[in-house]
C-alpha cells in the first residue's frame, strides 16, 4: 500500500465525485475508497460508473454509481438525494465533471452556454444541494476542479 494511505485515511467519510468514470475522477473515487470512504461515483456515462464501482468493491470498498448530466438540475438534485439514501450523509463533493470546446471567439453562443452549464453552473448547484446535508453533520470539504485545456 502506499504511504499516503497508510498516513491519510478517510474512514467513515462519504463523498461524491462527479465525473469519476474515467480520467482523474475515476482516480480520486479509487483513491477516497482505498482510503476509507465510501463514494458515490457518478458520471453520465452509466457503464463507466458502474465499472469503477465494480474496480473499488474488487479493492474491498465500498461504492455507488449514479448517472448524472450535471447540466440538468434535477439529475443533480437526484444525484444529492441518492448520495444522501446510499451513504447517509455526505462529508466531500469533489465537482470533477466538465468539459471545454473550440476556442472562445470560435464557438457558438448556444456551445458557450452549454459550456458554462457545464463548468460552472453545475458546480455550483450541486454544492448548493450538498452543502446544508454537510453543515448537519459539522461541515465537508467542496472541491472543485477546472482544466488548463483552454490554454493549448
Amino acid at each position: 500500500m502506499c504511504l499516503i494511505l497508510t498516513t491519510w485515511r478517510l474512514d467513515g467519510k462519504c463523498a461524491i465525485i462527479t465525473g469519476a468514470g474515467a480520467g482523474i475522477g475515476k482516480e480520486i473515487a479509487i483513491t477516497f475508497a482505498t482510503a476509507g470512504a465510501s463514494v458515490v461515483v457518478s458520471d453520465i456515462n452509466a457503464d463507466a460508473a458502474n465499472h469503477v464501482v465494480d474496480e473499488i468493491q474488487q479493492l474491498g470498498g465500498q461504492a455507488f454509481a449514479c448517472r448524472c448530466d450535471i447540466t440538468s438540475e434535477q439529475e443533480l438534485s437526484a444525484l444529492a438525494d441518492f448520495a444522501v439514501s446510499k451513504l447517509g450523509k455526505v462529508d466531500i463533493l469533489v465537482n470533477n465533471a466538465g468539459g471545454g470546446g473550440p476556442k472562445p471567439f470560435d464557438m457558438p453562443m448556444a456551445d458557450f452556454r452549454r459550456a458554462y452549464e457545464l463548468n460552472v453552473f453545475s458546480f455550483f448547484h450541486l454544492s448548493q444541494l450538498v452543502a446544508p446535508e454537510m453543515e448537519k453533520n459539522g461541515g465537508g470539504v467542496i472541491l472543485t476542479i477546472t482544466s488548463m485545456a483552454a490554454e493549448k
